[in-house]
């Protein structure tokens, strides 16, 4: 699955404007994770389930989209070396297989919601997010 990432990130951050705009990974991951999307956005601490759940979207940023850790540290108002632990975190998780099949299912959702945005025309796009 990762040997596609890099065309897949492609795809994915040209269906979304750029490299700036994204697909909704905090809203996918937050809905998955019964969190709210504000507390993933928050800049301060927040609850242990938060914390992973924010983890989860920022290795997806870097798993689905092939983002840098400083782009998605930027996004998360975080420091690229919390993103780096972030992903260390998520891969040791991926063990379980109920979370590996949860990670998976979000992975999956997140590639189809971009596949949905790439493929609607241009002009129903509507602005970059």
């Amino acid at each position: 699955m990762r040997a596609s990432s890099s065309s897949t990130a492609v795809q994915v951050m040209q269906a979304h404007g750029g490299t700036t705009a994204w697909p909704p990974i905090e809203a996918i991951v937050a809905a998955a994770k019964g969190v709210a999307v504000d507390d993933i956005k928050a800049p301060g601490r927040r609850s242990a389930r938060v914390a992973l759940a924010r983890q989860c979207a920022m290795y997806l940023a870097h798993i689905v989209l092939g983002a840098s850790y400083t782009d998605i540290g930027k996004r998360f108002s975080r420091d690229r070396t919390t993103v780096a632990h972030a992903c260390r975190v998520v891969e040791e998780r991926r063990e379980n297989a109920a979370f590996d099949c949860l990670l998976t299912s979000i992975e999956d959702t997140i590639r189809a919601q971009s596949k949905r945005d790439r493929d609607r025309p241009a002009a129903a796009a509507g602005p970059a997010r």
